[in-house]
């Protein structure tokens, strides 16, 4: 600071130090940071009112074109309640990144500004959820009595004055043993009463001077906000401040993905621990008896069943996959390269209008164009010996619809791959006397090799892992592939074996795990392509 002072007091201007001393001592400081995080707080609360102005128009939506379907939607309202939970944490965390100019200096006053700023936010907040009766002011579904669990039922033990359960007569001392005639205990009520809607009733049926009666009680709205989620939120909030000003903004990126990655690695887990369980309670593998443990391999049995006409071999689906995927990948290999080839070395009448076409097919979804695909395949069976091989309910069929529907990312990926290599090599080649052909197959191709191993893995694990196409196309078990497979046994009214189809599930996932473990550098290079001369 001395410095800083000489270096004034001579006119020099000052240094960046000063400067974010001086905006800490002004108040210039908290003040952007209050200001950014309400900015915050505004553009989630902007995203929260869009969603849910989207909600009665999505449910309205048949309505207006003239059907009576009824849509149960609940996304939007999720995404509104995610939306309104993230929004004070990132306004908190935003009061503390403003800091960290401040923390290169001075940590110690960059945390107690940051505490400051983010302490001012949290009232802000605390005022517009009191305003608008969201979050610890929101109303809540009340009976308006107080109980507690005893050895015979639920005892009430306390009743407002003038309450819904006072008007409704009860008293305090009488004994709660079921909601109508369903036995329940102090969790049970809690759970119906937080669960009931607004003005509906319980019947509560009580115990008054050894005699049982049915009491209707009419769930009210209440806010109920006590001191402790007061203190903590406040504590929780100065908490994020402090941290997001030593927090290493290079880790923000990873832990995202972390916490994003956390619901799929739990399924995955949860795939394993039940194939090789009896059954399972959440996450843990327990046996016949309740108790932990419960390891079995009887779940694998279908790897030996035999197959039957209704209950067909896993072997035979898992061929019926392996020949659709790889017919998709040599298909795919086959035109793309050639196709990518022509699109990015030679200049003939319709190139443009090519390219274009291919971006608009590849943007048609599937489901769009599924009926005119049937009478296609339908009209291919009528040929003869073709119809046998690529008609409708054959592997080929199917194989060939997929490829249609890959062949506009790969002729892309392929002419970007092209595009890369210098016309120099193909020049020369040329000069010595080569065809077109000779160089296309024995110099590009090679200079290629990861884009084409990229694209052929690509195209496998699409064919392998596809559900709509084989799905649509196919009848009974002939060419039923296994995600088609495993769709048909959950479909069954028979009860079904739910650890038994994540087993199924699992060795499904084998093949595209073994891939992606061993062939994930070159999926990486799939992005490769298209860098240079997109025309």
């Amino acid at each position: 600071m001395a410095a800083s002072a000489r270096a004034s007091r001579i006119g020099l201007p000052p240094n960046v130090e000063e400067l974010e001393y001086r905006r800490a001592a002004t108040g210039e400081l908290v003040s952007q940071a209050v200001f950014s995080a309400l900015v915050v707080l505004l553009f989630f609360q902007v995203g929260v009112i869009l969603f849910k102005v989207l909600e009665p128009l999505i449910r309205a939506a048949p309505g207006l074109l003239g059907s009576d379907l009824e849509i149960e939607e609940t996304l939007t309202r999720a995404i509104a309640s995610a939306l309104t939970l993230l929004a004070p944490f990132v306004a908190y965390g935003t009061c503390g990144a403003k800091m960290r100019g401040l923390a290169t200096f001075d940590r110690r006053r960059a945390l107690r500004v940051a505490l400051l700023a983010g302490a001012l936010v949290y009232g802000i907040a605390t005022m517009g959820q009191w305003v608008f009766q969201v979050g610890p002011f929101a109303e809540k579904p009340s009976l308006e009595m107080s109980f507690e669990q005893t050895a015979d039922g639920v005892l009430i033990t306390g009743i407002v004055e003038g309450g819904t359960a006072d008007e409704a007569g009860l008293k305090v001392g009488d004994l709660i043993i079921a909601i109508g005639r369903a036995p329940t205990d102090l969790a049970g009520l809690k759970e119906r009463i937080a669960l009931s809607a607004f003005e509906s009733k319980i019947g509560l049926r009580i115990v008054r001077d050894g005699e049982e009666e049915l009491v209707p009680v009419e769930v009210v709205p209440v806010v109920e906000v006590g001191l402790a989620p007061l203190i903590g939120g406040l504590a929780l909030a100065l908490f994020i401040a402090g941290v997001a000003v030593v927090w290493p903004g290079g880790l923000t990126p990873y832990v995202l993905m972390v916490v994003i990655m956390v619901p799929l690695l739990i399924g995955y887990l949860w795939l394993v621990v039940a194939s090789f369980s009896y059954r399972t309670e959440g996450l843990l593998p327990v046996g016949a008896a309740g108790e932990f443990g419960g390891f079995t391999l009887r779940n694998w049995e279908f790897l030996t069943r035999e197959g039957t006409s209704s209950d067909p071999s896993i072997w035979r689906i898992t061929l019926n996959t392996l020949v659709v995927a790889s017919l998709m990948m040599v298909l795919v290999l086959l035109v793309s390269s050639m196709a990518g080839y022509a699109l990015s070395r030679m200049n003939f009448p319709g190139r443009r209008s090519f390219l274009s076409l291919t971006l608009i097919l590849h943007g048609f979804p599937a489901v769009t164009l599924l009926i005119a695909i049937f009478f296609v395949l339908r009209n291919i069976g009528k040929v003869p010996v073709v119809g046998d091989y690529f008609g409708f309910n054959t592997r080929g069929g199917i194989a060939l619809v997929m490829v249609a529907f890959e062949l506009p990312l790969g002729v892309w990926l392929m002419k970007g791959f092209f595009d890369n290599i210098p016309w120099d090599m193909e020049r020369s080649a040329l000069i010595d006397g080569a065809s077109r052909w000779r160089t296309f197959w024995q110099i590009l191709l090679p200079q290629i090799r990861p884009g084409i191993l990229a694209l052929g893995i690509f195209a496998f694990i699409s064919g392998w892992g596809a559900y709509l196409i084989p799905q649509t196309y196919s009848i009974g078990t002939k060419t039923a592939t296994l995600a088609v497979f495993i769709s048909q046994r959950t479909n069954e009214t028979a009860p079904m074996n739910w650890n038994e189809l994540a087993a199924i599930g699992l060795f499904q996932m084998i093949p595209v795990f073994i891939i992606f473990v061993f062939a994930q550098e070159y999926l990486l290079n799939i992005y490769a392509g298209g860098t240079k001369g997109g025309t």
